[in-house]
């Protein structure tokens, strides 16, 4: 690029004529063939690795999952680590983890499949049933809901389960992530080593304070939201099979599930499960339902969010919300899972930035505009 003045016409100071092109520059590009070249070649090679990711998504997400979960878990294995070693350490973890896991699909699965086997035959005798509440009577009358759910309740099962292949890849990608977790729980003492490696000395005491921020921050939002998720599926089971709502176990699982998605789960099963208490049990169970339902969610937010996530996860409700919102765009909702600890890792990050350089002020003083704005 070059910058060409313009001549200067005027001779003395006192035949000075201000003119509107007087003492304007013109600038002109001189850009090479080699250089636009080299532009084209670094978009097509954008192009070919914007591609290729969007190929391999699924890996990128399953090991995002795995270091999701190896995070969390680390702290159990570094409590291990001095008696068994790293190895031996993380395999007990992994081990117990999915002893848990087993555990829990196994006292849960067959009774939810039980009860999703019955509501596809019993929904439409249930909702003609409900004909007898006059609300629901006239919505019937005029949307023919008994009609649509006897046309669709052999589908129930698919919606639910989704079909063979779903349930394949669903298989596919939890084993892939669960072996994929038990590497990462061994290497990451490695990873962080060769991480540390590449930074300054004088920077590597700040990286490892950030990185000690972020595990907690995963630690704590996973364990919290996993321990009030589990509570929710609870009180919504007890609350459901104390009024002799049917399904109340299949309900109470869709509650718990939905649960753990951030900011919107929650109201999604509370009107599913009101929903489900007023068609299948009647109104003074559906009411009753929206009493618990609305107290329970009071108690959650105010008493037990603070409590079990305590110090660990320090988010505004627009930072939540906007996370959530990006994180589900982009990943669906895996995406909406990993998005708040995310956020709480860019935060810390961001944080600790400004935080250096509001120190570095206030040691050397405000320079350029800052001066100038405080003059």
């Amino acid at each position: 690029m070059r910058t060409i003045d313009r001549p200067d016409t005027s001779t003395t100071h006192s035949d000075y004529r201000p003119s509107s092109g007087e003492g304007s520059r013109r600038i002109e590009f001189d850009v090479s063939g080699w250089a636009v070249a080299k532009l084209m070649a670094g978009l097509l090679l954008l192009g070919i690795a914007g591609n290729v990711a969007y190929q391999i998504r699924d890996v990128f997400i399953w090991t995002a999952a795995a270091l999701f979960l190896a995070v969390a878990l680390n702290p159990l294995v570094a409590r291990l680590e001095p008696k068994l070693g790293r190895t031996g350490a993380a395999i007990v973890v992994f081990l117990g983890f999915l002893v848990v896991l087993l555990a829990t699909l196994a006292a849960l699965v067959a009774p939810f499949v039980s009860q999703v086997d019955d509501l596809t035959t019993g929904l439409p005798n249930a909702l003609q049933d409900a004909r007898h509440n006059h609300t629901f009577a006239r919505l019937d009358t005029r949307f023919h809901l008994v009609e649509h759910a006897r046309a669709h309740a052999d589908a129930v099962p698919g919606y639910v389960f989704g079909t063979a292949g779903t349930v394949l890849g669903g298989v596919v990608a939890v084993t892939t992530t669960l072996f994929l977790m038990i590497f990462l729980l061994i290497e990451l003492p490695n990873l962080s080593r060769l991480a540390l490696g590449q930074l300054q000395p004088h920077q590597r005491e700040r990286a490892v304070a950030i990185a000690q921020h972020a595990n907690r921050q995963v630690g704590g939002y996973v364990f919290g939201n996993l321990v009030i998720s589990v509570i929710c599926g609870a009180v919504t089971w007890v609350a459901l099979y104390a009024f002799g709502v049917p399904y109340s176990l299949a309900l109470a699982v869709f509650m718990a599930v939905f649960d753990i998605i951030p900011l919107v789960g929650a109201t999604i099963g509370s009107i599913v499960v009101i929903g489900a208490a007023l068609l299948l049990s009647g109104t003074t169970a559906g009411i009753a339902m929206f009493v618990i339902v609305m107290v329970y969610q009071q108690i959650e937010n105010h008493v037990l969010q603070p409590l079990i996530y305590g110090r660990t996860v320090q988010l505004s409700s627009l930072t939540v919300l906007l996370a959530v919102l990006i994180g589900g765009d982009a990943l669906g909702l895996i995406g909406a899972l990993l998005a708040i600890p995310i956020a709480g890792t860019l935060q810390a990050v961001i944080g600790d930035m400004l935080e250096k350089r509001a120190d570095r002020i206030r040691r050397d003083g405000p320079s350029g505009e800052e001066a100038v704005e405080t003059s």
